[in-house]
């Protein structure tokens, strides 16, 4: 029996001086996502007050960048 991970901890999305910088968002992405884990994703950007797309992008950026990386718009 397999149980569904806990909410991980909010990513704090909070306005920075990096954020106001950020190229505008004019490239979309069609991704396919099994329910469970779009469910657990629409969850995390509930607890951290933003959009499921909002939340992505954040995710992939540090992913790709880190947590304190420069930005490479």
């Amino acid at each position: 029996m397999s149980e569904r991970p806990a909410v991980y901890p909010v990513l704090r999305l909070a306005p920075s001086p990096e954020h106001r910088r950020r190229a505008k968002c004019d490239r979309d992405v069609k991704l396919h996502l099994p329910e469970a884990l779009y469910d657990d994703l629409a969850r995390q950007a509930r607890a951290d007050s933003c959009a499921v797309s909002e939340y992505i992008r954040v995710v992939l950026e540090r992913h790709l960048y880190g947590t304190l990386g420069a930005h490479h718009g």
